[in-house]
């Protein structure tokens, strides 16, 4: 039984890995065929049992909305097709696409991935009208969720909040993301400092990744200003409150923008420590956000918000360094201690790296989410 698998995501991938694209191949490893539909990204993605279906998105990436909404229609006209064409009976992935999939196209085995509740998301992010895009995006999700015979969540309080919308808990599952381990494990530092005029004997602090109310940017700069480090903010966010956190920050804060992501790895290895101080919401405490994984599989000391989901899965002082979301005096207390004691950051750079290796190795996440779909094809 042929099981579908859709992500928004390039394939091969143009920024991140994929986790779609490894789901894939373990699935395909096991003897199920699989069909994998994604936006074409470069090059060519053979592996045998998949059969790789892709949609070409001139100029798309996760954060150009045209792109993006482009994209899902032809996700959606392609999944469609392929179903009806190729007798499919189950099919799972980008929960919008899931959507159409059971409704449109009449496939009644259909699971999503759901790491975020898109109208928290969306007024997290201040976009446009939130209370009525809030409340769309939630009826939407809501009625996909409701559809599938399965959702994976990254936390506890996930499927509680899901279990609180209609869905029943034990159709629910708790998976944090996987890192690339390996690659974050052995990069190693190219000429970052030097292009950016670093020296080599400066205390580099790094935050990674999107920028956002909840990401807590400003609280990191709030306490790290005039500290003896250099604090690089590697993102970008909406340009209102780019240019307000512009008006925060000393001169020991660079604002480097969007990072290739390929040469990340080279970034993070650049840094004595790395920061993700995120505030306290339903959004932070449910997810288990990528970058702080990266930088303990990279083996830097993390200073990390103390948050629901996360901070189960590490322990203060062991692998990291716990502090208050929001809480600027936390923050810089502890940036002060590490920045004085480089035989503690690399004490727990080293603890940091096994636990990445032990919990958040992209192997163990998708080992169990093609289990829990190979019982789901069992059952066509």
């Amino acid at each position: 039984m042929a099981v579908v698998l859709i992500t928004e995501e390039a394939i091969p991938p143009v920024q991140r890995f994929s986790l779609t694209q490894k789901i894939a191949e373990e699935l395909a490893d096991s003897g199920v065929p699989v069909y994998l539909i994604s936006v074409r990204g470069r090059g060519e993605f053979k592996h045998k049992g998949v059969v790789h279906v892709s949609v070409d998105v001139p100029g798309w990436n996760l954060f150009a909305i045209t792109q993006r909404i482009r994209a899902n229609l032809k996700l959606c006209a392609e999944t469609l097709w392929l179903c009806r064409r190729n007798n499919i009976k189950a099919v799972y992935g980008w929960w919008p696409i899931v959507f159409f999939a059971r409704y449109a196209g009449g496939i009644r085995n259909v699971a999503a991935d759901m790491p975020e509740f898109m109208d928290v998301m969306y007024r997290s992010f201040r976009k446009p009208l939130p209370l009525l895009m809030g409340a769309a995006l939630r009826i939407f999700q809501k009625a996909a969720a409701k559809a599938c015979k399965f959702i994976v969540t990254e936390s506890d309080i996930a499927r509680a909040v899901w279990c609180s919308r209609g869905v029943p808990y034990e159709k629910t599952y708790a998976l944090p993301y996987g890192v690339e381990a390996d690659v974050f494990s052995s990069a190693k530092p190219a000429g970052f400092r030097l292009e950016n005029n670093i020296k080599d004997d400066e205390i580099m602090i790094l935050y990674h990744g999107d920028i956002g109310i909840d990401d807590g940017v400003d609280v990191l700069i709030r306490a790290a200003n005039n500290l003896p480090v250099k604090v690089v903010l590697a993102g970008g966010g909406e340009r209102k409150y780019m240019n307000y956190l512009r008006t925060l920050a000393a001169s020991n804060i660079l604002f480097t923008g969007w990072i290739p992501y390929s040469i990340m790895p080279e970034v993070v290895a650049s840094a004595d420590i790395c920061a993700a101080p995120f505030r306290s919401s339903l959004y932070t405490n449910s997810t288990c956000p990528l970058k702080p994984m990266e930088a303990m599989a990279a083996g830097k000391a993390l200073v990390v918000s103390d948050l629901h989901t996360f901070s189960g899965y590490v322990a203060d002082g062991v692998d990291c360094r716990l502090v208050r979301p929001g809480d600027v005096d936390s923050l810089r207390s502890v940036i002060s201690e590490l920045i004085s004691n480089p035989e503690e950051r690399r004490r727990l750079g080293e603890n940091a790296k096994k636990s990445a290796r032990e919990k958040f190795d992209w192997r163990i996440r998708v080992k169990k989410e093609a289990s829990i779909l190979i019982e789901l094809a069992a059952k066509c």
